[in-house]
């Protein structure tokens, strides 16, 4: 059983926020310099081509820069270093097996910060978190981004692990999981885009580890990426706009019932969970 860090970790990037003085100091005209990285290999590499960038602008336009604080934006958080490191974590693992709140816990005392999907009243969906850097002040821009990699990294250590235990010491629990996810997907009547999202978390999973027929790693991507950033609806304040969602409801519904009509667990699945 083999599980690769790019099905826990993804959408990484390096951002740093900039100001410029030649034009309205407001929140519209902070700029945002990024470099996107995929693996945490890659992260360093990230940071040296977003500080690529920003020195090339810099010798075009003027930034805020104060003596006592560094960089200066009109939003506060961004001051500083203005430097962001984020990325997106898959931590459905580690909610299964019970330990995803002390994880998420830890972040505040390492000066990390998390944010998770929410959406039609639903919060963490999938257990997918944004994780990054707290604070852009007081510290260098290399030890910021040393120090994210490495909780990033433990990060993805830690759900690695509760993916092997959950497959080698709570295969029922695993298993109850996958069941009621393709039991849900094989018969509801309304389901919204983000119950989509959230149901379909445990059989990601499944699908990577190569435990499920007619579902793969890819196609798990594919429908879980396009919802991930989803705007929030605002809930139905008319008759009207309740029927039109439930018609949207429907609609989904009646496309993913006949999708997950054929996966099941397979003799591999079943071999490592029952």
């Amino acid at each position: 059983m083999t599980i690769e860090p790019s099905d826990i970790i993804s959408d990484g990037y390096v951002r740093i926020y900039r100001q410029r003085t030649d034009i309205p100091f407001i929140p519209d005209n902070i700029l945002n310099i990024e470099t996107e990285f995929h693996s945490l290999p890659r992260l360093h590499a990230a940071f040296t081509g977003t500080a690529k960038k920003e020195a090339e602008l810099a010798g075009e336009m003027p930034f805020a820069w104060n003596p006592k604080f560094g960089y200066v934006t009109s939003r506060p958080e961004f001051c500083g270093t203005g430097l962001e490191v984020s990325a997106l974590l898959h931590l459905e693992g580690l909610h299964l097996i019970g330990d995803l709140d002390p994880a998420l816990n830890a972040l505040y005392g390492l000066r990390m910060r998390y944010l998770g999907c929410c959406g039609d009243g639903l919060r963490n969906a999938a257990h997918l978190f944004r994780v990054s850097n707290a604070s852009m002040l007081g510290a260098d821009e290399r030890d910021i981004v040393s120090r994210t990699g490495r909780v990033l990294s433990d990060l993805v250590h830690q759900e690695t692990n509760a993916r092997i235990r959950l497959v080698e010491e709570m295969p029922r629990v695993f298993e109850d999981a996958i069941s009621r996810s393709i039991a849900i997907l094989r018969s509801c009547r309304l389901l919204s885009e983000w119950e989509f999202l959230d149901i379909i978390s445990p059989l990601r999973i499944a699908a990577e580890l190569e435990f499920l027929d007619n579902f793969t790693r890819e196609e798990a991507l594919a429908l879980t990426r396009p919802r991930i950033n989803l705007p929030q609806a605002p809930f139905p304040s008319t008759v009207e706009e309740q029927r039109e969602k439930d018609r949207r409801d429907a609609a989904l519904a009646d496309k993913v019932n006949r999708r997950f009509k054929s996966v099941r667990l397979n003799a591999r699945g079943k071999d490592w969970l029952t």
